[in-house]
């Protein structure tokens, strides 16, 4: 199938003029120094490589980006939990599965906010919508021409997913896990797991979904990475919201326009590795690769 293009919508924010020669060449430098191994196997998406199928894969990876939140051990953990009782093969597993075996499997799981029941109807959205549209990948393109770019559809998924759920009511801790982009929120995780599938394949992301291109993913902006792309003049704004993750992928668009987030790792893990503790440190600023073009004071 081949590759589809979005249109980035006309209110996409601007970000600040900057040096793009010298920000590609710092962002290039920082890539180059990343450990990316290392990283990975401090990453949530190290367990999605621990499955053999695209379609296993990709429930993985729902799964692990959707409690992607809070410390990177504690988060490592709570995927390991919901997908480790779904064995080697999760897709097949859930298939078979009954409403009755989830609840027994899950209903005392607790990660932070997250609930057993969360979890419950996370796995009984992805059984309902993989046996109503064939998979997760056909899940995301099923709103056809009336979703033509890669925003619309990503909520059109969020949706299909949350449409599909086991209780009645949406609860808070379901919205939680499976953001809409059309509320205006970063929906960091969400972007993290279209970046899994679309991206690569290489050393981290998958690159499983033919339908979604590199060059069309978004930024998956939490508070760390904003102030870090706020340094070194990605955006100017404050807010790690919809429009900042807009305004920093524009501008990373400006630096690769085929895959913009090529340099999301190594910035993302400038945080989680504390090479980033977001005030001047004689201890940490002068080994960085951004400190030449970092605005921190």
């Amino acid at each position: 199938m081949p590759k589809r293009s979005a249109t980035t919508p006309a209110t996409t924010p601007t970000s600040p003029a900057v040096d793009d020669a010298r920000l590609r060449a710092t962002l290039d430098t920082l890539t180059d120094a990343a450990d990316l191994a290392a990283h990975r196997a401090n990453d949530p998406v190290e367990r999605v490589w621990m499955y053999a199928t695209p379609e296993d894969q990709a429930l993985a990876a729902l799964v692990a980006s959707a409690v992607a939140y809070g410390r990177v051990k504690l988060v490592r953990d709570a995927g390991r939990r919901i997908l480790e009782p779904l064995g080697p093969a999760p897709m097949e597993t859930l298939r078979a599965l009954s409403a009755e075996t989830l609840h027994e499997w899950y209903r005392d799981f607790v990660y932070r906010m997250t609930r057993g029941e969360d979890v419950i109807d996370l796995l009984w959205s992805t059984r309902t919508c993989v046996a109503r549209y064939g998979s997760l990948e056909a899940t995301y393109l099923a709103g056809g021409d009336a979703e033509p770019d890669h925003l619309s559809r990503a909520s059109g998924f969020v949706r299909r997913l949350r449409d599909a759920r086991l209780r009645e009511d949406l609860s808070r801790g379901l919205r939680y896990l499976l953001p809409d982009p059309a509320d205006g929120s970063a929906c960091k995780r969400l972007h993290l797991f279209f970046r899994w599938v679309g991206r690569g394949p290489d050393e981290i992301d998958l690159g499983i979904w033919e339908s979604l291109p590199a060059r069309d993913l978004i930024m998956p902006v939490d508070t760390h990475t904003s102030r870090i792309c706020r340094y070194i003049g990605l955006t100017t704004r404050a807010q790690a919201d919809g429009k900042s993750a807009l305004a920093i992928t524009e501008s990373l668009r400006r630096l690769d326009p085929d895959d913009p987030l090529r340099y999301d790792f190594p910035i993302c893990h400038l945080g989680i590795s504390g090479g980033c503790i977001h005030r001047r440190s004689p201890e940490h600023c002068p080994s960085c690769p951004l400190d030449p073009i970092c605005t921190l004071e």
